[in-house]
């Protein structure tokens, strides 16, 4: 140990420094006290830096994995070995269901019952079918084509079923009859099956939000960060395309909303 007076190194056993004279019987407790305090702080600390390490490989070994997932891994589907939350073919059904009925009901209403301006029956059109695509991305995140193909057969049909409902009460053919009634009919079942798929898309947008890319950076940043300069000064390809893709998908729903409304009143606007 050290002398507390001159600081000179001496036998641990000594009651008096042999070079400044000094008794060190007061001392000594304290010393000793003080010097266990240090080593149990040392043992305490590498017991603390221990676990911070293993704290550390823990963290490199969820990111491992989530850097082999990666975004294409999550939007393909639920992460391997979980199941779906819901069934697919039950969704599907229940949905297309719901949205055909809506549609069948919206145009009985507008047109037969009512007999409002068939703006407000497209309108409908429009917005009905919205949020059931959105729910079918969130619910099964991996079937974006099949939600599509559900969203072309559901268009169809409720164009059929209207025009069928209109033919029963107006004696009138249910198919189209020349070149402009298909035309109508094309864009009418269009109108409706881009607004499933607009939902399908905000629904896609919302889970890459949430478990691809939680913390999305604003959309002045994103695009600085583009054409930004990584650490060996160039700018890779793939990480030009992954960046490209992802403004794709921010964009997309929206594109697909514009289409599904100008679908829609179209044939409203020509005729009038």
């Amino acid at each position: 140990m050290h002398c507390p007076y001159c600081t000179s190194d001496i036998n641990d056993a000594a009651l008096v420094c042999p070079i400044c004279s000094r008794d060190l019987y007061l001392f000594k407790p304290l010393l000793q006290r003080i010097a266990e305090f240090e080593k149990l702080a040392e043992a305490g600390k590498g017991e603390r830096i221990q676990a911070l390490e293993a704290r550390v490989k823990e963290l490199e070994a969820e990111l491992a994995l989530l850097r082999e997932s990666g975004p294409v891994g999550a939007a393909a589907g639920p992460p391997a070995g979980e199941a779906e939350p819901r069934n697919f073919v039950a969704s599907a059904v229940i949905a297309c269901a719901v949205v055909l009925a809506s549609l069948l009901i919206a145009h009985a209403l507008i047109v037969i019952v009512f007999d409002l301006r068939p703006l407000y029956l497209r309108i409908a059109s429009v917005l009905i079918p919205l949020p059931f695509g959105f729910a079918m991305y969130v619910w099964h995140p991996g079937r974006g084509l099949a939600a599509a193909l559900l969203a072309a057969l559901v268009a169809c049909a409720a164009v059929l079923g209207m025009s069928a409902i209109t033919g029963y009460v107006d004696n009138t053919p249910v198919l189209p009859q020349n070149l402009r009634e298909w035309r109508e009919f094309i864009e009418y079942a269009a109108s409706i099956g881009l607004s499933f798929v607009t939902g399908t898309l905000l629904g896609k947008f919302r889970y890459h939000r949430l478990h691809v890319d939680p913390e999305p950076s604003r959309l002045v940043v994103f695009l600085a960060q583009l054409f930004a300069a990584d650490e060996s000064g160039q700018l890779g390809l793939q990480k030009m395309v992954a960046r490209i893709t992802q403004i794709g998908a921010a964009l997309a729903p929206m594109v697909s909303a514009v289409a599904s409304v100008y679908a829609g009143i179209k044939a409203v606007i020509g005729d009038s």
